[in-house]
């Protein structure tokens, strides 16, 4: 039998932590690294989706702080893509749309209630938009993640994955077709204000006909029509 000393085993004994302790960090960092793989090749794969017409919440694929990374990414851009779609959505309002349609204007020659559907869908129209031009920034989408996370390699890594020209480049280039739309709509809600104080302030000199604005002068139908021409 063979007998060993103290010294041989406590020697021994500290081989085997410094093993387990290599073991144990050994695969920290092969799953550290298979989770941060998943992690890259989840947000990439966002690439192929568009964000005007798409959602972002997909299934979570990674865990722990990697997950917490990954929700945060997919939360911001489906929270953006939703709100986005919904804004770009009221150029295809029926009551936006229609508003100037001659078969629409009521007996009520005040017009009180296209002039408080006006103003109410500019407020929460600007307000909505002006929001989302504000998301755009890219301070503010690399502030978001401080929300939930205060570790630095993980706050760059979030850094790095959603500001990939990939992943932020529709959010970056949707600010223009922002721009355009909050002037469009704009537009059309102003010159129909427009059009309906002309039309409420000339009361007694037209009507409609046979589905048609007639006015008694020509200067007025002229100027009618002017208004109409700036929201074709």
């Amino acid at each position: 039998m063979i007998i060993l000393s103290k010294r041989k085993k406590f020697f021994l004994v500290f081989i085997f932590i410094v093993l387990d302790i290599f073991l144990l960090i050994g695969f920290l960092v092969i799953r550290d690294k298979t989770l941060e793989n998943t992690l890259r090749n989840e947000i990439n794969s966002l690439k192929e989706l568009d964000i005007t017409k798409d959602r972002y919440n997909t299934e979570i694929k990674t865990r722990g702080n990697y997950a917490i990374v990954e929700k945060t990414i997919k939360t911001y851009l489906d929270d953006y893509a939703v709100n986005l779609q919904s804004v770009l959505s009221i150029l295809n309002d029926k009551e936006l749309t229609e508003l100037l349609l001659s078969k629409n204007y009521t007996d009520d020659l005040e017009f009180k209630e296209e002039f408080l559907f006006i103003e109410e869908t500019r407020e929460k129209f600007n307000k909505k938009i002006n929001e989302l031009i504000e998301e755009c920034d890219k301070e503010n989408i690399k502030n978001y993640i401080r929300k939930k996370m205060v570790d630095p390699y993980y706050i760059a890594l979030y850094e790095e994955l959603m500001l990939d020209e990939n992943v932020s480049r529709e959010i970056i280039e949707s600010r223009e077709l922002l721009s355009k739309t909050k002037d469009r709509v704009n537009l059309i809600l102003d010159t129909s204000e427009e059009v309906f104080s002309f039309l409420k302030k000339h009361k007694e000199e037209w009507v409609v006909e046979d589905g048609e604005v007639k006015f008694k002068t020509q200067a007025l139908l002229n100027e009618y029509n002017a208004y109409l021409e700036k929201v074709k």
